[in-house]
Parts: structure tokens; C-alpha cells; sequence
């Protein structure tokens, strides 16, 4: 399941369709400059993610 996660996560029209659904709900309008970085900034959030849940053992072999 979590490699299926990864993979559904770096695809960048998961985050676009999400994210314009998102703002078409709050009445939200998204420059085309900001839906083209929208993979680049759930990459990063899982990045950061996985620092915060490694902790002290990110970067270690077989963390």
C-alpha cells in the first residue's frame, strides 16, 4: 500500500486535481504559474515528511 501511496503522490495530476478542486470550493482561482510547482511542493512535503518520522535515523541505511 505505501508503494502504491508514493506512486499515486508524485504524479502531478493527482496534486493539480486535488488542489484546483480544493480552491474551485472556496472560490479560489490558480495562476497556471502555481499548478505547474504543485508536484514540486508535495514531493517536498513528503521529503519533509519522512525527515520528521525518521528522525535522528534519516539518511541511515535501512531507516
Amino acid at each position: 500500500m505505501e508503494t502504491w501511496l508514493r506512486a499515486q503522490i508524485t504524479q502531478p495530476s493527482t496534486w493539480r486535481g486535488l488542489f484546483l478542486m480544493l480552491s474551485a470550493g472556496f472560490g479560489i482561482s490558480v495562476s497556471a504559474e502555481l499548478q505547474a510547482a504543485l508536484p514540486n511542493l508535495a514531493i517536498a512535503a513528503l521529503g519533509l515528511w519522512e525527515a520528521v518520522r525518521k528522525g535522528g535515523r534519516f539518511g541511515d541505511p535501512g531507516a
